[in-house]
């Protein structure tokens, strides 16, 4: 009898290329070889009568008939790995979300509250995933994302969490030292670190403090907050930070807050969703739990 269906394994391989995007990494977190991917998705691709996939550089992309079957089949596969974790599990009401976030609110803000949420719900199993590209879409394998911007995404939500006060951050050495900084003019011959992805942080703090635009427009800029906090900390400049992101070192005076009150940025870090997640029981439980740790003052 002939199969209308492609066989599981081809399935797994293909969808495994489609999110690693090189036959390499496919091939580790399926743990078979790099011939085995390989040979699979030609068998689907043969199967379908259908190039899935294209070379780029050193690894592989997908060809639009590749990205169209790939949305379409994602999905299954993850409700497919969904129930099955749940019946192995052998409890109702269990659930894997699938999470992507920006590293440094995932671990400095995240992480850290995550047992209060497993003692609420200790049959939600949490998986992280790499982090998007401000460019990515959501991937039908991941339920939401943690992102550094509300964002224009198509059929996406995206609800505030927290990260919109900002605050000055210095090294004891800096903000304590024979050249403390007490008033905003004291910035003046300070490295000023910066974020890529807030340009206007700096140029509000310095109208709300009546510091010149131009005597904070230069400096390192940092693609990661991480990065920024640690320059900080290791006396390279005076920064400017989402106040959530550096409660810790406030609080036990690895780092100070020199002159001046926070100011508000129009920014901050987002849970972002398609619609259709909201339907499932453990994401609207980590949702509402999220959401209500966001109240809380920043």
């Amino acid at each position: 009898m002939k199969r209308n269906c492609p066989t599981m394994q081809e399935l797994l391989a293909f969808d495994a290329v489609a999110r690693y995007s090189t036959l390499t990494q496919a091939a580790g977190a399926l743990c078979i070889t790099i011939g085995a991917v390989s040979k699979q998705v030609a068998g689907l691709e043969s199967f379908l009568g259908v190039t899935l996939l294209a070379k780029q550089g050193r690894g592989v992309q997908l060809t639009p008939a590749g990205r169209a079957y790939w949305q379409k089949i994602a999905p299954g596969l993850r409700a497919i790995e969904t129930a099955t974790y749940e019946a192995r599990s052998g409890g109702a009401g269990v659930g894997l979300l699938t999470l992507a976030s920006v590293p440094t609110f995932l671990t400095r803000w995240l992480i850290p509250r995550l047992p209060a949420f497993r003692r609420l719900h200790p049959q939600i199993t949490l998986s992280f995933s790499r982090h998007l590209d401000p460019s990515d879409g959501i991937p039908p394998q991941v339920d939401a994302a943690i992102r550094y911007s509300p964002g224009e995404w198509p059929g996406v939500v995206a609800e505030y969490i927290a990260g919109r006060e900002f605050v000055l951050i210095a090294s004891d050495a800096l903000a304590g030292g024979q050249h403390r900084i007490l008033r905003p003019e004291d910035l003046l011959g300070h490295t000023l670190l910066h974020h890529e992805e807030a340009p206007s942080a700096w140029p509000l703090w310095a109208a709300q403090h009546g510091v010149p635009e131009a005597q904070v427009a230069a400096g390192p800029r940092f693609a990661q907050y991480s990065a920024l906090i640690q320059a900080a900390r290791s006396g390279l400049g005076v920064g400017i930070a989402p106040r959530v992101l550096v409660e810790d070192e406030l609080a036990d005076g690895a780092l100070h807050s020199p002159c001046g009150t926070p100011v508000s940025v129009d920014q901050g870090h987002y849970l972002c969703f398609r619609p259709d997640r909201m339907h499932l029981p453990a994401f609207a439980a980590f949702r509402s739990w999220l959401l209500e740790q966001a109240t809380g003052p920043e």
